[in-house]
């Protein structure tokens, strides 16, 4: 059975993901809570556990809500996971789960009756974590704010060399691995992309074929597009941050 991952528009740009099977689901990075628990109100979907990234607010902010609706008419609480970095800054939390940065790992939690498998990605945050859902063909990783399509996040906690090297993890997936990304920034980063690579035909062609909602990306396509994916080691990444943290365009 393959794994069903619908986006949830939340806030100004962010996403929150929803992973279904015919009676429950999961859900990732809740933002806010009225958008998911209409998602989940309408569908009559079981709330079986929580994935976060990272411990901004804009990616746990629903939690307390969603919970409290799953458990509303008596089912059981989900569960609750991210990164051991981040077991006391997010609110609700019920399981840290403790990986390092060297390979996605097995760890204890299922999603859609798949063993979930996790990695440390620090760069935007210290608390970042992947999560690799295993599925036809390479599977679903879901990437927070660590890498966007043809992005990455600002470095907010972590160091220009953290971040290349979490980038380097993901963009070394194999090529069809799909990515789902934290925010709607791609149409910013490729313009971006196209200034710092002016002569790569891949960034102009997909800027044309641009659409309104792009996650999610694949590992194929970052390494194409994507500068930071690009960088040749942490010092270059952090010139293309600074560009990027300056760029209007």
């Amino acid at each position: 059975m393959s794994i069903c991952v619908t986006p949830i528009p939340c806030l100004r740009d962010n996403y929150a993901y929803a992973v279904t099977t015919e009676h429950e689901v999961w859900i990732v990075d809740p933002s806010e809570g009225p958008p998911i628990t209409d998602f989940l109100g309408a569908r009559r979907l079981a709330l079986r556990g929580v994935l976060l990234t990272h411990h901004h607010h804009d990616h746990v902010g629903g939690v307390a809500d969603i919970v409290e609706f799953a458990t509303r008419y008596g089912e059981a609480a989900p569960w609750v996971a991210a990164h051991r970095h981040d077991k006391d800054r997010i609110p609700g939390l019920t399981l840290a789960v403790d990986v390092d940065g060297d390979a996605f790992a097995e760890t204890a939690l299922e999603v859609a009756g798949r063993r979930v498998r996790a990695r440390w990605i620090p760069g935007h945050t210290l608390g970042a974590v992947a999560w690799w859902l295993p599925d036809d063909g390479a599977g679903h990783v879901f990437t927070g704010d660590t890498l966007f399509a043809a992005g990455c996040g600002r470095l907010f906690e972590g160091t220009p060399e953290q971040m290349h090297r979490s980038l380097q993890a993901l963009v070394g997936l194999p090529g069809q691995t799909k990515l789902w990304f934290g925010h709607e920034y791609t149409a910013s980063n490729l313009r971006f992309a196209r200034v710092v690579e002016p002569h790569n035909a891949a960034i102009g062609e997909r800027l044309h074929q641009l659409a309104e909602v792009t996650t999610p990306t694949t590992v194929a396509l970052e390494r194409a597009t994507n500068p930071f994916a690009r960088a040749r080691n942490g010092e270059h990444l952090a010139a293309l941050r600074a560009q990027k943290d300056a760029f209007r365009g």
